[in-house]
This record gives C-alpha cells, sequence and structure tokens, in this order.
C-alpha cells in the first residue's frame, strides 16, 4: 500500500489543485478495484513487483494526470500545424541560405576550406535550433491565448496551394529538381506543378504574411546577436574578389550597430508587425496601409540617417543627385574593381524611393479602404 500511496502522490503533484482531492480518491478506488479482482485471479495477495507491474500497466504519473489537465494537450494544434511548418521551412531555408553564402565567402576570401565549412554547419544547427524553437513558441502561445486568426475562419481558395509547400518532403524537392532539368512547366509525378507552388507562397494571404514574420523574426534575432551567422569571422580579401572597399574596412562598425541599434529595431518590429495583421485581420486594408506608411517612413529615416549623420556617412552619402549621378558614371566607366561605397550609396538611395513608393501606397490603402483588394478579387474572378 506504501507504492500505491507513492503513486498517488505522484499523480497529485500534478493534478490542478482545485480537483486534486476528488481525482485522486477516484484513482484510489479504481486500482484498488484492480488490485482486488488481480489478487481474486491469483488466489494470494500481490507481491510487490506484480504491484509495481500493475501500477506501470495503469500508466506513468504524468500520462495519468494529463487526462484530467484542461487546455490542449499539444504544442502546436493541428489547425495551425501547417503554418508552423510552413515557417519552420521558411527559416531552414534562410539559415541555410545565409551558411552556404558565409562559406562561399570564406572559401573564396583564402580562408581555411575545413574550418570554414566546420563554421557553417556550427552556425546552420544553432540557427535551425534557435528558429525552430521560436516558431514553436509563437504557436504555442496562439494556441494557448486563443489569439484569434481571422484567416483560419475567412481564408480563400487562392491561399490554398500553399499548403502544398508546407508539406513538402524530400521526394518532392527531387521531383522538382528533376522537373527543372527537364521542362519548366512540366508535372512532377507527385502531381504538383512545383513552378506554382512557389508562386503561391507570394499570392497567398497567410504565406506572405509568414514569411514577412520569419523574415522580420531573423533579422531581428540576428541584430540583437541572439543568431550568429558567423560574418564576424570573415576575413575578405577585396582584391581577390574584385573590390574595391575604399575606407569602408577602417569603419568602427561595433560603433555604428550600437548607434543604429534602436532604429533598426523598430524597422525589423514594423515587418514582424504587418505580417501578423496579415494573418490576424486580413481584411484590415487601411490598418495594413497605416503600417506600410510607417515601414516606409523608417525606410526613408533610415537610409537618410546613415547617409547623412552617421559614422559611415562620409564615405557613402552624398550632398545632391549630381554627386549620385557623377559616381554612379564613375562606377559605369571603371566597373572593375566594384567601388562598395557606391554600392551601399545605390543601396540607401534605393531603400529611400523604396520607403516613399511604400509609404504612398499605404496611404492610399489607409485613403481607399478596400477598394483597391474588390478590384483585385474581382479581376481575378472575371
Amino acid at each position: 500500500m506504501n507504492m500505491l500511496e507513492d503513486y498517488l502522490r505522484a499523480v497529485s503533484r500534478l493534478l490542478p489543485r482545485s480537483k486534486r482531492d476528488d481525482i485522486v480518491a477516484e484513482l484510489r478506488d479504481e486500482i484498488l478495484t484492480r488490485i482486488e479482482t488481480r489478487e481474486a485471479e491469483l488466489g494470494r495477495s500481490l507481491r510487490d513487483a506484480e504491484a509495481e507491474q500493475l501500477l506501470r500497466d495503469f500508466g506513468h504519473p504524468i500520462v495519468v494526470a494529463a487526462r484530467y489537465r484542461d487546455g490542449p494537450q499539444y504544442g502546436v494544434g493541428p489547425a495551425l500545424y501547417p503554418y508552423w511548418a510552413f515557417a519552420v521551412r521558411f527559416a531552414v531555408i534562410i539559415q541555410l541560405c545565409v551558411s552556404v553564402i558565409v562559406f562561399v565567402v570564406k572559401a573564396l576570401s583564402g580562408g581555411n576550406i575545413a574550418e570554414a565549412f566546420g563554421s557553417a554547419i556550427g552556425s546552420g544547427v544553432t540557427g535551425t535550433m534557435t528558429l525552430i524553437g521560436f516558431a514553436t513558441v509563437a504557436a504555442w502561445l496562439a494556441e494557448r491565448k486563443g489569439i484569434n486568426i481571422d484567416y483560419l475562419n475567412t481564408w480563400c481558395v487562392q491561399d490554398l496551394r500553399f499548403l502544398d509547400f508546407a508539406f513538402w518532403d524530400w521526394t518532392d524537392v527531387q521531383d522538382w529538381m528533376a522537373q527543372m532539368k527537364t521542362t519548366k512547366h512540366a508535372t512532377a509525378t507527385a502531381g504538383f506543378d512545383f513552378s506554382h507552388d512557389f508562386r503561391a507562397i507570394g499570392q497567398s494571404t497567410t504565406g506572405r504574411g509568414i514569411a514577412i514574420i520569419v523574415g522580420g523574426v531573423v533579422l531581428i534575432l540576428w541584430w540583437v546577436g541572439l543568431l550568429r551567422f558567423g560574418f564576424a569571422t570573415i576575413s575578405i580579401d577585396f582584391a581577390a574578389l574584385g573590390l574595391n572597399p575604399g575606407a569602408l574596412p577602417q569603419v568602427d562598425w561595433p560603433a555604428f550597430k550600437a548607434e543604429m541599434f534602436g532604429p533598426f529595431v523598430a524597422y525589423f518590429a514594423a515587418l514582424i508587425t504587418y505580417g501578423s495583421v496579415i494573418l490576424i485581420h486580413p481584411a484590415g486594408i487601411r490598418l495594413r496601409g497605416a503600417i506600410d506608411i510607417v515601414i516606409g517612413a523608417l525606410a526613408v529615416i533610415l537610409a537618410a540617417w546613415i547617409g547623412m549623420t552617421s559614422s559611415i556617412a562620409p564615405l557613402v552619402g552624398v550632398d545632391s543627385v549630381a554627386q549620385l549621378i557623377e559616381r554612379v558614371l564613375a562606377f559605369v566607366a571603371h566597373p572593375v574593381p566594384v567601388p562598395l561605397e557606391t554600392v551601399v550609396t545605390l543601396i540607401l538611395t534605393f531603400t529611400a524611393i523604396g520607403g516613399v513608393f511604400r509609404a504612398l501606397g499605404g496611404l492610399w490603402d489607409l485613403v481607399s479602404g478596400g477598394y483597391t483588394e474588390r478590384g483585385r478579387l474581382t479581376g481575378q474572378s472575371a
């Protein structure tokens, strides 16, 4: 009987306090009934080993207690699993691509191939596990906190194709690679148009929202140092790569990161918010428009800040459009070695222009509401 009490005490520690006494009494009666039945069959009292086996057959205390626990008994439920799977696969693809880039750059810059490969593998595994953990925590919170994802109730047929990608396996990848070798529009053995599957991610509201969230999370985790891709350990031979870095290698990059830390976190957070709104409230055209204005304005501010007032502004900033044109013409006239300072200047310029257009598009959505969306859906159904 001491064994039974030890068993019931272990179960009780895992039960809700409000129902603990009643459940333990119920379990005691059920187990004692089984013991009596077994002793009647044997015609004697149970030995310790037999009693322990009976308790083992009844179930581990963790499993038994779980039967009486309120709430879902899973981390990622069936309703969210396809989206969790898509987020995980997308995050893994990003991590693998970055690891390959780091490996290639290290190899081309004259580094030790074995060391570069080991570093890429290490950063890839660590980053992948981190991203899977964050995706699982996000899905767990959505399940437990009852976050209303409007898409689950108002989904569109055009979003369904993205589910194919969520359940891709290695056979599908092999089929896709074989299809790419034969004809672009061939139908693979699984019956999928794989090129359509990739396009469906961009066309699907849900796929686009998840992709934006995953991309934003990856960027913000990298920016705050929770993800390490191995860029800091790269020693680049710029001349061998046909690059002219100018004075950029002499920049105090840790100080620059500290200088830009807050603005970049705000920008990445705005992206994550935008993707979340797409998932939670896909019909919120005006809300998305307002966030688009914020994202566009942040892009313009960041580009202007880096090019005009940051510590690298003297290297990559321009005082006028004429100076920008002069740099571009000089680059066109002598493209090799590639001037990195000019490349950064062009990136900042196009970032600012893109930010302006995104803010204007957001302003249009904010003013017009669902007009644009209704017109798009009408055109698709025509």
